[in-house]
């Protein structure tokens, strides 16, 4: 379940969110300015929307990288990128994996639409990504 640890590990982001800045206002004479870059490590916005077993299903990676993911499946299993399955079920904002190691549990909360926070049991927090 090492993989599974390292996913929920990088969601350490939420712990740090807060409200932005306000949007400035460009006066209408101003030449348009190029949209900003987003920063692929800050936190995401928080969408305020609940986690679902659909919005799980798929393949996730931690930091940016999509060569070690963890792919749910709709039918309630699960896919590491080392070969190891099991299964997971959802219930409210707890997900809990079972597998060969035993069970293991993390809380979510959905970024945006391609981004899940995720809450460790050791009370860290990490980012992943849709891939």
């Amino acid at each position: 379940m090492k993989s599974i640890q390292a996913l929920s590990a990088t969601f350490a982001a939420l712990a740090s969110f807060g409200c932005g800045q306000p949007a400035t206002t460009a006066k209408a004479q101003a030449p348009a300015a190029e949209a900003p870059i987003a920063d692929p490590h800050a936190p995401p916005a928080q969408s305020g929307q609940a986690v679902t077993a659909a919005f799980l299903a798929g393949a996730w990676g931690d930091n940016g990288d999509c060569n070690s993911t963890i792919t749910f499946n709709a039918d309630g299993s699960f896919r590491m990128q080392d070969g190891s399955t099991g299964t997971w079920t959802l219930e409210g904002d707890r997900v809990t994996m079972s597998g060969a190691n035993g069970d293991f549990g993390v809380n979510v909360a959905k970024g945006n639409e391609n981004q899940l926070l995720i809450g460790q049991p050791d009370g860290s927090f990490g980012i992943s990504q849709r891939c």
